[in-house]
């Protein structure tokens, strides 16, 4: 199987090494996907959350219209089209938001992801996958404002009133793997068990070696229903999921 990554960042890089045995090439451009005719498209590249909402234009550009131009040629060889979508599609009011749940974006990086979506499941045959928070020790998302300051030793202070549903980028990794080889098409929430941001602070700095301290903010519930994914065999456990960030800090990766 010939799978298409379109940049060579963190995500391309950990699906690279749960599928080993797969032909992996980089199709950054639409012209580069019709000349390599790949099986799959997993469309990797994005604009991050923290410089989407900074910078709409470059969002809209990437995540959004690059994201649409390159599927299109993928419908045109035949290629599955995978798009890691968001959790952010949502605004928050309501929690364990499930697949068919109408969207509603709370930031800028959520309306370019949700664009995305349309106009790829227009063209059919596709994957659309709306990811919980991902993290890593190096992915830039919005939990690395807090693993970062952790890291570093300060004292972190974090939201009990925030609910999230935190998956590590290894373990989004090997899940992606499991739903191609699975030949899932659709929409599908992968994501970890809800938690509070507190709560997710708590074990960083367990791992770090400082203190969270809890806060009072607005309540916002972002986190995702998983009962899909269950259905389909695959079940991701919160601990053993946090762990994978445990075993990479031990032994120096990212």
């Amino acid at each position: 199987m010939k799978i298409g990554v379109t940049d060579e960042g963190e995500i391309s890089r950990e699906i690279s090494k749960v599928m080993k045995e797969e032909n992996f090439v980089l199709v950054p451009t639409p012209a580069s996907v019709i000349k390599e005719r790949p099986d799959i498209i997993v469309h990797t590249a994005e604009i991050p959350f923290w410089e989407s909402n900074l910078d709409p234009p470059r969002a809209w550009s990437t995540n959004t219209w690059m994201a649409i131009n390159i599927a299109r040629a993928g419908s045109k060889v035949g290629a599955v089209n995978v798009y890691p979508s968001t959790f952010m599609v949502y605004n928050g009011r309501k929690g364990f938001y499930l697949e068919h749940n109408t969207p509603n974006p709370l930031n800028y990086y959520g309306i370019s992801k949700l664009a995305a979506e349309t106009g790829i499941a227009s063209l059919g045959n596709y994957l659309i996958m709306r990811v919980g928070a991902l993290y890593s020790l190096s992915y830039d998302g919005v939990l690395k404002p807090f693993i970062k300051a952790s890291f570093l030793g300060k004292r972190i202070k974090c939201s009990q009133d925030i609910y999230l549903s935190p998956i590590s980028v290894y373990t989004f990794s090997s899940t992606l793997a499991k739903l191609i080889k699975k030949g899932i098409k659709g929409f599908v929430n992968v994501s970890g068990p809800r938690v509070s941001l507190y709560d997710f602070c708590v074990k960083i700095t367990d791992l770090f070696g400082n203190d969270a301290e809890s806060i009072k903010t607005p309540y916002l519930d972002l986190s995702l229903d998983d009962w899909l994914l269950r259905a389909l065999g695959i079940k991701i456990d919160g601990r053993e999921d946090f762990l994978k960030l445990l075993e990479r800090k031990a032994i120096g990766e990212t």
